[in-house]
């Protein structure tokens, strides 16, 4: 096992790993926390993966669960050390939501990333300059905190193993000029060019597809190779919200997803438009 992933991974890993293990034991938390003498919080807690655990605490549950094999209790004690650190993003805790930074626990350790923006370019693939003129149209406080963790969030595509991307744009987040023309410009310039790279793909709806079913709000679904457990981030006007349990909300976006993709240019298509509004952006300066 690698320490790849962010804390938040391995504690749901653990989590997750020892939930299955108390079912299959046919023992309810209540008896489980009264064999070990512990109080009911104590593994509901643990369980929810809210805490870290420590190396002596998850014997002690392996131990009741009678789960014995040597490599398994390796990797999940490795796994519990590794989920007791801070995760990479914990300066940004006083600028970001708490589903968002649940989230960005995740991003890192997934395998596949697909996500729609109705009208923005997406945090991953965004400039700088965009990014500032985003987070100051927005009027949220300590701007410069916000930008330095979207620039620093988009170190995932520096990796030589990074996650497969897909992105499905709406075209409106090429007209609205964020920032004036020029950032506009060199936006989708930069925009282009990752598109050269390998495991990136981004798919524009444009005007003429008409009405779709996600018009009300971005969202990313997160996929994971070795985890048959996927993610929603939703990002709404009222509020953002990250699931990982409700699989039946979970599916009806990833129905949603291949829905939007069915009325998206495809990815040449897309970078001709792409280049199109570049050089629109270019002749308007």
């Amino acid at each position: 096992m690698t320490s790849q992933h962010d804390p938040t991974y391995y504690r749901r890993r653990v989590r997750d790993t020892l939930r299955e293990a108390r079912d299959r034991a046919e023992l309810t938390q209540r008896q489980a926390a009264d064999h070990l003498d512990w109080s009911l919080s104590k593994l509901v807690r643990i369980e929810a993966g809210a805490v870290g655990i420590s190396t002596t605490d998850l014997q002690a549950l392996l131990k009741l669960y009678k789960i014995d094999d040597p490599a398994q209790t390796s990797n999940l004690v490795a796994m519990a050390r590794f989920g007791k650190r801070s995760p990479w993003f914990s300066k940004y805790q006083s600028v970001i939501s708490s589903a968002f930074g649940e989230y960005l626990g995740y991003e890192g350790s997934a395998s596949s990333i697909r996500g729609f923006q109705p009208l923005t370019i997406p945090g991953l693939l965004q400039t700088k300059d965009y990014a500032r003129a985003i987070v100051l149209g927005s009027g949220a406080p300590d701007p410069d905190k916000i930008v330095e963790l979207r620039m620093e969030r988009q170190r995932l595509l520096e990796r030589d193993q990074r996650p497969t991307i897909i992105y499905v744009i709406d075209e409106a987040a090429l007209h609205r000029e964020v920032g004036g023309p020029e950032v506009m410009r060199q936006q989708i310039r930069h925009l282009v060019d990752l598109l050269s790279g390998p495991r990136l793909s981004v798919r524009i709806i444009p005007f003429s597809a008409g009405a779709h079913p996600s018009m009300k709000g971005s969202f990313t679904i997160l996929e994971f190779a070795d985890w048959d457990n996927d993610l929603l981030y939703l990002e709404t006007a009222g509020d953002n919200v990250t699931t990982r349990d409700d699989q039946e909300l979970i599916t009806q976006y990833q129905v949603n997803f291949s829905l939007l993709t069915d009325i998206a240019l495809e990815s040449e298509q897309s970078i001709k438009l792409l280049e199109s509004r570049a050089a629109q952006y270019e002749a308007s300066r």
